[in-house]
């Protein structure tokens, strides 16, 4: 399996569709005919419910955003300290070589 930060990044952006889909339940449970003999009480404690699971869900899911932000510029920041000290190696072992042909 070779999942990159940019599939990982996808299946999140999915995972955000989870309120999406708390939305249309609800709006199924206002609109549909089927739900109009429903006590107004029941009804507005079920609308209830589904509204604060969706904003939970809303609330988890930008967390989780904030740390896959927050991971990604970690990566990149570490990304380019190892490119620097790549580089930085590949000079001296530069420097070395030249020295030793400096030398004769």
């Amino acid at each position: 399996m070779n999942n990159s930060i940019f599939d990982l990044e996808q299946e999140m952006l999915q995972f955000g569709n989870v309120t999406d889909d708390i939305e249309r339940v609800t709006k199924y449970f206002i609109e549909d005919a089927r739900w109009e003999s429903m006590e107004p009480a029941l009804a507005d404690a079920l609308m209830n419910k589904y509204f604060a699971i969706k904003e939970l869900y809303e609330i988890k899911f930008n967390n989780m955003w904030d740390t896959f932000e927050d991971v990604c510029k970690e990566y990149h920041i570490a990304h380019k300290l190892a490119g620097t000290a790549m580089m930085v190696a590949g000079l001296q072992r530069e420097e070395e070589l030249q020295g030793l042909f400096d030398e004769k």
